[in-house]
């Protein structure tokens, strides 16, 4: 009866917010029967409908891209809190277009100032509070907005407290989380419990309401206080003792180093593509690096065999190609990428053009790549295209997480925003400190404990990401943005749906919408030395017989058409009417604008 009476409310707070919504009258902005949306004067797309709408209000009361993504990028907090929230960090890629010029700030978390190997060695555990890595959100957020921003924090920051007090419909996707990570959610019992459950007990489902209300308390201090607030005084003592008290090793100084420190800003790593060019984030996040990579790899393919879309789109000689070029940046990934402030990284040689069509030696059409099966590395050596040398490591070590969250944001001035951000893991740790709201995360998990490696935690150290926010210019100008969750799987999801726009120009929503396939650099998780694993979706099974005749060893994942596991990738693309936004149908995406 009473989950009756609380979907009657939903219903009614639906429809007075759609009434209430600047999006086309009688539209509701949470239908995700459609996901992308066409607009000449600013469009926001997200993986939760609710922070789109929080987007796209701020961008008609007049805020710019920087303005509206800052807003979105707390809204996700609340409404997607299994993926992120202040609890951890982020990375931005932004281009002005006025200017013309490329901006990155990295806002990742960081290890705590006595991190050491063996303090981690003993208790790795994903869900250990020895995971928690020093939260840096709320100080990239914050300066974000003090330094593009022209709204208030108070402005920014309202529609989430208001999300957060008074509630949203949860989707198929946060019901989903919930009911699978119920045993994370009850690390804080007392915290969690009376907010993910009706009555304490059940877990709540599609339709139900989550309200939020020490959140919105605590959003509505950061407000008013600002980042201040978050990591000095009496607020930042309460996150510091429950993460001390859960085993974890951050101090009140790791607090104020954060807001001292972070975030880092610099110009985009960038590259280019058969005429465009890609601004994408660099160290910590190894993705955009592996773009790079792989799109240099490509290309010297094309210019020996010819246009990739002669291929037919997802054919299994195609799928072969992506797959190989796939496998050879993940073994340089993990044998070459890390925090590069901490460790040499031959940034140059991986991303040098001479460089990819070397590794293309490795491609074989007709047959599966076997790596180190066959006797090779699964890297290569970049060092030798570079013009300083530097250390060389062991193999590091990759966390393979879904939970991450991904928007784009185009402006009535052209301007792109893209974040990508996390607190690792569904609901991270599962801790939440008492009164706050937020989950902590598990970052430390990112990190290696083997001394030797290149990703091996250590003190101030940001773990290795695969995030790879991405926006792409033709001729100069704007040409789409995007940017997707999914722990290994982004490299993977943000190529492919690059390579539908590109190589076979597809819209947006096609773009991200078509079936996608995942393959690792050759480890021990492979079954056969004699056969490559790859992952496809099952929309894409008719191409197994093809697939395993090119000896790979096709493992069909999810269990519909296509699955949340290849990632969410949200994103935009400009065209000669305007903006597109597309959302992706594997999460609970939404594009809207006006």
């Amino acid at each position: 009866m009473k989950r009756t009476i609380l979907l009657a409310l939903t219903l009614v707070f639906l429809l007075t917010s759609v009434s209430m919504a600047g999006c086309t009258p009688a539209t509701d902005y949470t239908d995700l029967s459609v996901r992308d949306f066409v607009g000449k004067n600013g469009i926001v797309t997200a993986a939760n409908p609710y922070a789109a709408k929080v987007g796209l209000d701020i961008l008609q009361q007049g805020g710019n891209a920087f303005d509206a993504a800052v807003a979105v990028s707390f809204a996700m907090g609340v409404v997607e809190p299994d993926a992120t929230g202040i609890g951890g960090g982020g990375l931005m890629i932004a281009y002005n277009v006025n200017s013309k010029q490329s901006m990155f700030y990295n806002f990742r978390e960081f290890a705590p100032a006595n991190a050491t190997i063996d303090k981690y060695q003993s208790d790795y555990s994903a869900q250990s509070g020895k995971a928690i890595a020093v939260p840096t959100q709320v100080a990239g957020l914050l300066t974000i907005l003090e330094e593009q921003g022209t709204m208030s924090r108070q402005e920014i920051i309202a529609p989430s407290v208001s999300l957060a007090r008074d509630g949203v419909v949860v989707t198929p996707e946060l019901a989903k989380v919930i009911l699978d990570n119920f045993t994370v959610l009850q690390k804080s019992r007392e915290e969690t419990m009376p907010v993910f459950c009706i009555d304490g007990i059940e877990p709540l489902a599609e339709g139900d309401t989550l309200v939020q209300t020490d959140l919105a308390d605590v959003l509505q201090n950061i407000a008013d206080y600002g980042k201040e607030y978050f990591y000095t005084g009496e607020f930042a003592q309460k996150v510091v003792d429950a993460i001390q008290q859960a085993g974890g090793y951050v101090t009140m100084d790791d607090m104020k180093y954060a807001l001292d420190n972070y975030p880092v800003k610099s110009a985009a790593l960038t590259g280019s593509y058969n005429g465009y060019d890609i601004l994408t984030v660099g160290s910590p996040s190894t993705g955009g690096t592996m773009l790079i990579e792989m799109l240099n790899m490509l290309e010297s393919y094309a210019q020996t065999n010819g246009k990739i879309s002669d291929l037919q789109h997802n054919s299994a000689e195609y799928i072969n190609l992506i797959a190989t070029v796939m496998q050879l940046a993940y073994g340089d990934k993990e044998k070459y990428m890390a925090d590069a402030t901490q460790v040499d990284v031959p940034l140059q040689g991986l991303t040098d053009k001479q460089y990819a069509s070397d590794r293309m030696e490795k491609y074989t059409a007709g047959q599966a790549y076997l790596g180190t099966a066959s006797g090779d590395t699964a890297y290569g050596d970049p060092w030798k295209y570079q013009t300083e040398q530097g250390s060389v490591y062991s193999d590091g070590e990759s966390g393979d997480h879904y939970s991450t969250t991904s928007f784009s944001i185009i402006d009535k001035e052209g301007n792109i925003v893209t974040f990508t951000q996390t607190i690792n893991s569904f609901f991270g740790t599962g801790y939440v400190p008492e009164g706050t709201g937020f989950f902590l995360n598990n970052e430390i998990n990112d990190f290696s404990t083997q001394p030797d490696s290149i990703n091996a935690v250590a003190p101030y150290k940001q773990p290795a990401s695969y995030m790879m926010p991405t926006v792409v210019l033709k001729d100069n100008k704007p040409y789409a943005t995007l940017g997707s969750p999914g722990g290994s799987r982004i490299p993977s999801a943000v190529l492919q749906v690059l390579l539908n726009l590109i190589e076979f120009d597809m819209d947006i929503q096609s773009a991200i919408s078509a079936p996608r396939v995942y393959c690792f650099t050759t480890d021990d998780g492979d079954v056969s030395a004699t056969a490559k694993d790859i992952y496809i979706e099952n929309a894409l099974k008719e191409m197994e017989n093809s697939l395993v005749a090119m000896n790979y060893n096709v493992l069909l994942y999810g269990d519909k058409q296509y699955d949340s596991y290849f990632g969410g990738v949200q994103g935009i693309k400009v065209t000669d009417n305007g903006y597109h936004g597309g959302a992706d149908p594997r999460r609970d995406g939404k594009a809207l604008g006006y």
